[in-house]
């Protein structure tokens, strides 16, 4: 079998509209790895991911069942009521395929377990409102993964927190889901 014998099966009904879906899946996911946005995570597989793996798995099973249907595509290309079943045989094979291969990617998209905000307990943050109070403010703090993370801040010490300030967090108020904080002087690596 030469690589013209799949062309003309690639290009021969049932395969032709899966050939075409096929590409803009392929396409679709260049354009997510050269800088779209990725797939959602939510309870289940996301319907893109399903999709693209129901359409690889449809064009596969056309592709297949045209060539063992018919040796030679260009000279004996299937008929209707051939292609017809081909393709409906096919379906069923990708539903059962996607299926099947749902499970493991499945879990590859399951919610990890939800940080503990009470890790950040003990690290220094930095203001990014214009001033910390006991009723408002914001900082950023680096986050378990290296990532900057902006969390809610409340002070009530007696020195101010304007932006740019570092702050120790020394507590974690779970109720109103706020960090309490004090003024941190990296330097002399204690409160001022």
């Amino acid at each position: 079998m030469a690589i013209n014998d799949l062309f003309d099966a690639a290009m021969t009904f049932p395969v032709v509209p899966f050939t075409f879906l096929t590409v803009a899946v392929v396409v679709y996911w260049l354009l997510i790895m050269v800088g779209g946005s990725a797939p959602g995570a939510g309870d289940g597989v996301p319907l893109n991911v399903t999709g693209s793996v129901f359409l690889v798995f449809a064009w596969l099973a056309t592709l297949a069942g045209t060539l063992i249907h018919t040796g030679d595509v260009a000279a004996h290309p299937p008929g209707l009521p051939a292609s017809i079943v081909i393709a409906v045989v096919a379906l069923v094979a990708a539903g059962l395929g996607t299926a099947l291969l749902a499970r493991p990617i499945r879990r590859l998209f399951r919610p990890g377990r939800p940080a503990d905000p009470a890790r950040l307990v003990g690290t220094i943050c930095v203001v990014r409102t214009g001033e910390v109070g006991p009723d408002a403010g914001q900082a950023e703090v680096t986050g378990p993964d290296g990532a900057p993370v902006v969390i809610e801040v409340r002070h009530d010490g007696i020195e101010e927190l304007r932006p740019g300030n570092t702050a120790m967090i020394h507590d974690y108020d779970v109720e109103h889901r706020v960090f309490w904080v004090t003024a941190f002087d990296p330097k002399l690596g204690t409160t001022p």
